[in-house]
């Protein structure tokens, strides 16, 4: 698995939320978002099977998490435009944000190769954790979340991508 790896701080990248580009540092201050900086992106899409699996619950997490908790879908998928994932998100009734990144840098950054790969990093800027959103039986990035919120160490830090 290329990319960054876990304890390694992340670069600043940058993305587009609702047709406005936003970097990762931005992001990281926007108080609306984020109380002390920590974001969770998972990487998904409107045409993948795998995605509708997870979305209800990471729209779920995002809710539970507001304003503590950047909770981000990433779509870093080559053709998809704001105007069909706006659409699509409306349709499934989704409130969480979407970001948009067409050139896939992120995905590269981050090592992944498959969308509901999730990252989970805190407020200095450390990846904590990165991959599966969850499974039957461990919620793996709400535990990540909860771990980084506590100042604690996240017991699970990667586990195998899944999509």
């Amino acid at each position: 698995m290329a990319g960054i790896e876990i304890g390694q701080v992340v670069p600043d990248f940058e993305v587009t939320i609702d047709g406005k580009s936003r970097k990762f540092t931005e992001l990281q201050k926007d108080k609306t978002l984020t109380e002390d900086g920590t974001l969770v992106f998972t990487f998904w899409c409107s045409f993948c099977h795998s995605c509708r699996d997870v979305e209800a619950d990471l729209d779920k997490l995002a809710t539970t998490y507001k304003g503590r908790v950047g909770v981000i879908a990433l779509d870093a998928s080559a053709g998809e435009t704001a105007e069909a994932v706006a659409k699509f998100a409306a349709k499934k009734k989704l409130s969480i944000p979407i970001a948009l990144d067409s050139r896939a840098a992120t995905a590269d950054l981050f090592g992944v190769r498959t969308t509901t790969t999730t990252v989970v990093i805190d407020s200095k800027r450390v990846l904590r954790y990165r991959g599966r959103f969850s499974d039957d039986e461990h919620a793996y990035a709400e535990n990540a979340i909860v771990a980084v919120l506590a100042g604690s160490d996240v017991v699970v830090k990667q586990t195998a991508h899944r999509g």
